[in-house]
């Protein structure tokens, strides 16, 4: 990954450490946009343009996801998330593996029918929502993971479309504790107070004890100037020191 690969010891400036991180998540996108293209090619649609999932396409599915888990150690599940318009159904259905250690991924299984127990309504979620209502890519969190495993992750999507049909989204989850592993280092290689902060102002990590990891720092704008790390997005930005020299 184009960010972690970089020596710390190299990166110095404010500028450097920007393009860093920039650099780290145009990349994770990319490969998600990669894993879009490619799981959405191995879907069938009917007359109706209604999905057609086949047990065939189900095994080929699990196989390009396991090999992107394999390939991509810190995401720690992917998949495809449907929408109900390409279900023809009130029932939702994902597609989704998740990581059991290092060489096992597992297909996991959701409450997809409304009113059962443990329903889990994610066209409600935004992650869902800016993905394939919106059509643009989202990194959403981080929050409580809904699989149970008491970890924060964050939750990036980008749109499933089929031809011109926009038929759900694509996504990858990633534990905050392992995206922390990834690149506070980055910002440890710089002399200057960062940084990262949420769409919402909270608090990712950095390399200061003055904010804290889920703290919300709206206030800090008077001391701090913000970068947007991802284009024309708010998902993810950097803090950096008004007084810095970059």
């Amino acid at each position: 990954m184009s960010g972690s690969e970089a020596t710390a010891a190299e990166l110095k400036t404010v500028d450097e450490v920007t393009r860093a991180l920039t650099e780290w998540f145009d990349d994770r996108f990319a490969r998600l946009q990669a894993l879009a293209t490619e799981l959405i090619g191995l879907l069938r649609f009917d007359a109706n343009d209604l999905l057609d999932l086949t047990e065939t396409s189900r095994r080929r599915l699990k196989s390009t996801a396991a090999h992107y888990l394999a390939d991509n150690t810190v995401v720690d599940g992917c998949g495809l998330i449907f929408a109900h318009s390409a279900l023809g159904t009130a029932n939702g259905h994902l597609e989704w593996w998740v990581r059991e250690d290092e060489t096992r991924f597992a297909r996991y299984s959701f409450g997809v029918v409304p009113g059962a127990d443990r329903y889990y309504d994610y066209e409600q979620h935004e992650w869902f929502i800016r993905a394939f209502n919106e059509g643009t890519p989202s990194l959403v969190g981080p929050y409580i993971d809904y699989l149970g495993v008491e970890a924060y992750v964050l939750t990036l999507t980008v749109p499933a479309e089929a031809g011109e049909n926009r038929v759900g989204a694509v996504g990858n989850d990633i534990q905050a504790e392992d995206l922390e592993a990834e690149l506070l280092p980055i910002l440890l290689s710089c002399h200057s107070e960062l940084v990262l902060v949420g769409r919402y102002d909270n608090v990712l990590f950095g390399n200061s004890s003055r904010y804290l990891p889920g703290e919300h720092v709206a206030h800090a704008s008077q001391h701090f100037t913000r970068v947007q790390l991802l284009p024309n997005s708010h998902d993810v930005q950097l803090l950096v020191p008004i007084a810095v020299g970059r």
